[in-house]
C-alpha cells in the first residue's frame, strides 16, 4: 500500500545499496509488491530473500529474484499471449447501465464459467475482463521461470483493471456516481495490459538467484544471521492487508473455497493476518521482531511513516525503540501511500496522500560509550529523536537533516 518504487530511483535506492556493499545476503520480510528486493537483485551482486504472508506477493517478487536472465522475445510467453491478443474483443460497456452491471452479475455466475468469473465477473471485472483472465489462468505455462512471470503478469493486469477504489476490498457499485469508475475500468484490455506487464517484468533479473517465500517475518528472521542486512517495510495500517488484496490472492491462488459480501472475499479465517496491524499488538511486534534480528547481529534497514500510522506505530517511536540496543540513523523523505479509500485521497481511483517517510537504519551495538553532543537548544530546534544514538561519522550511510541533535556512540 505505500509502494517503494518510486523512492529507490532516489535517496532510499542510495542508503540501501550503500548497505548492501556490506552484507552477505539481502532479506526483505515484508516484500508486498516487490519493488524493493526486486531493486536490490537487479542492482547489486547479492542474493535476495523475498518474504510475504500473502501468496501473489511472493510470485511478485519470484518474478524477478529467482531468475538471472532477461525474457525479452522469449517462445513461451509470447504463444502464451498470442491467442489473446489476436482475438477480436467486443465492447459489452460503450452502453453501461446499473441494471446491465447487475445483469452481468448473474450471468457471471453460471456454472459454465472459470473461478474468476464465476467470483469477479460483473463486480471486479466484465464478464469478457474475467473470461480473458480465466482462459490465460488456465493456459499459464508449465515451465519455470515463464510460468511465475506470466502469472506476475496476470496478476499486475488484474489490478490495474479492477473496478475498484486502488484495492480490491470492495468493487465499484452501480450507483450514478461511481458507473463512470466502472466503464473506465472494464474499458481496458486484459490481453494487452498482460501483454504490458509481461513487457515491464522480462528484462528485469537478478545478478544472483534468490528466494521468495510465503512465511511470517517472525518466524523467517529466527533463521538469520550477522551477514544478512534485513529491510523492513511492515503493516502500518490497523486493518489487515490481506483485506485489501484478496482478489489478487484469490488469483495467484486459483481460487478461495468459499467468497461472501459485497467484496466477493473469503471468511476471515482463510486470510493471513499480522499482527503488525492489530493496534492492541503492533508495537509489541515491533519490538518483539527488532529483539530477534539484534540477537542474530543483523543490520537492519526500516521504512516507516513519520508521524503515528492508524496501528499505533511511528517512525519516531519506533526509533527510540531500537536505540538501547542499536546505533541508529534516520534520514526523512517525502512519500506518497495509500489511504485505502479514505476521504482524503487524492482522485477516488489513486487513493493517496503525502506524507513523510522515516528511513531508520540500524546496526547493533557491542560495547560502546557516550560522546556527549551539543544540546537541541544549541543547534536552534528540537526534535524527537535528539536523544538517540547515532553510528560514528565513519561508519554513517547518510547524515541528518534538519539540525537535529544526537548523541553519538563509539565502540569500545
Amino acid at each position: 500500500m505505500g509502494s517503494k518504487a518510486s523512492l529507490l530511483e532516489g535517496e532510499l535506492g542510495s542508503i540501501t545499496l550503500a548497505n548492501v556493499a556490506k552484507a552477505g545476503r539481502f532479506v526483505d520480510l515484508f516484500s508486498g509488491s516487490g519493488a524493493v528486493g526486486n531493486f536490490v537483485a537487479e542492482n547489486a551482486d547479492i542474493p535476495v530473500l523475498s518474504a510475504d504472508l500473502q501468496e501473489y506477493a511472493r510470485v511478485f517478487s519470484a518474478s524477478v529474484i529467482e531468475r538471472t536472465a532477461s525474457l525479452v522475445g522469449n517462445a513461451i510467453l509470447h504463444e502464451w499471449i498470442l491467442p489473446e491478443l489476436e482475438k477480436e474483443r467486443l465492447s459489452q460497456i460503450s452502453n453501461l447501465t446499473p441494471d446491465a452491471v447487475w445483469q452481468m452479475r448473474q450471468d457471471a455466475a453460471s456454472e459454465g464459467n472459470g473461478f474468476i468469473c464465476r467470483d469477479y465477473g460483473g463486480h471486479y471485472y466484465s464478464l469478457s475482463q474475467a473470461r480473458t483472465l480465466d482462459r490465460l489462468h488456465d493456459s499459464l505455462p508449465v515451465e519455470e521461470p515463464e510460468r511465475t512471470v506470466a502469472m506476475a503478469a496476470l496478476l499486475d493486469a488484474a489490478s490495474a483493471c479492477a473496478a475498484a477504489p486502488g484495492h480490491t476490498a470492495q468493487p465499484f457499485q452501480p450507483t450514478s456516481s461511481l458507473l463512470r469508475h466502472i466503464k473506465s475500468s472494464w474499458s481496458k484490455d486484459i490481453a494487452t495490459t498482460v501483454y504490458s506487464a509481461i513487457s515491464k517484468i522480462s528484462p528485469v533479473y537478478a545478478k544472483q538467484r534468490g528466494q521468495s517465500v510465503v512465511r511470517s517475518a517472525e518466524s523467517l528472521a529466527t533463521t538469520l544471521n550477522d551477514s544478512d542486512l534485513v529491510f523492513l517495510d511492515p503493516p502500518y495500517s490497523a486493518v489487515q492487508y490481506s483485506r485489501f488484496y484478496h482478489v489478487l490472492e484469490g488469483i495467484a491462488r486459483g481460487g478461495w473455497p468459499k467468497i461472501e459480501g459485497k467484496g466477493r472475499a473469503p471468511s476471515l479465517n482463510e486470510r493471513p493476518a499480522s499482527e503488525f496491524s492489530m493496534r492492541s499488538k503492533a508495537r509489541s511486534a515491533m519490538n518483539d521482531l527488532l529483539k530477534n534480528l539484534r540477537e542474530r547481529g543483523c543490520d537492519v534497514i526500516i521504512t516507516f511513516p513519520e508521524a503515528e500510522a492508524s496501528n499505533g506505530l511511528s517512525g519516531t517511536e519506533i526509533a527510540k525503540m531500537a536505540s538501547d540496543a542499536w546505533f541508529v540513523e534516520v534520514q526523512y523523505l517525502n512519500s506518497v501511500h495509500s489511504t485505502l479509500g479514505g476521504s482524503n485521497a487524492i482522485g477516488l481511483r489513486g487513493s493517496r496522500r503525502k506524507l513523510t517517510e522515516s528511513v531508520i537504519v540500524l546496526r547493533p551495538k557491542i560495547n560502546q560509550s557516550v560522546i556527549s553532543a551539543p544540546s537541541s537548544s544549541a543547534r536552534g530546534g528540537s526534535n524527537a529523536l535528539d536523544l538517540l544514538p547515532q553510528m560514528p561519522e565513519s561508519g554513517r550511510v547518510s547524515t541528518f537533516t534538519g539540525g537535529t541533535s544526537v548523541q553519538k556512540f563509539v565502540s569500545t
